[in-house]
């Protein structure tokens, strides 16, 4: 083969090839755009369940507090009736086996499930719900704000919403 031949050959395989072009960098598009919107839609519906079950959990919150408001300043002793009730029917929704506790028991047995103090008044608890007497309204803020942080431990957890252990 002479010079010509050689140059004549690779002048018409440069010719067939001059239309490829080389592709894009590897370094510059190492994801596929599809790829990239799956894992991009993934993590959008994993922070929609996130909003969504934290959402319910606060509406649970919610109406756990709504279910119980604050002690009126007028008649004590049915408000404490109504949370004592409240507090029966949650445990033994939740927790069948408090069905057989009683008494001191049952308040030890609620305080064990969440950073409540109900067993300080386990003394004066059946005479408010059995006798004639009425708690105080100190008293009823403070089991007020016992029953608050149950729920807020038992439906939120640990109450990040209020800066502590709560």
């Amino acid at each position: 083969m002479t010079m010509d031949t050689a140059t004549i050959v690779t002048r018409q395989i440069a010719e067939q090839i001059r239309d490829i072009h080389p592709g894009p960098p590897l370094d510059a598009g190492w994801l596929d755009p599809r790829l990239g919107a799956l894992l991009l839609l993934a993590l959008l519906l994993v922070l929609l369940g996130a909003f969504a079950w934290l959402g319910h959990r606060i509406w649970l919150y919610w109406c756990w507090r709504q279910a119980t408001g604050v002690p009126p300043a007028g008649d004590q002793r049915l408000w404490f009736v109504g949370l004592h009730e409240r507090l029966r029917q949650e445990g033994l929704r939740r927790w069948p086996i408090s069905r057989t506790l009683q008494g001191a028991d049952w308040l030890a047995w609620l305080d064990s499930q969440g950073p409540t103090d109900f067993l300080r008044w386990q003394h004066q608890w059946d005479e408010w719900l059995y006798g004639g007497r009425s708690p105080s309204q100190s008293q009823c803020l403070a089991i007020h704000a016992d029953y608050l942080r149950l729920g807020r431990q038992l439906l939120l957890g640990r109450c990040y919403l209020q800066g502590g252990a709560g």
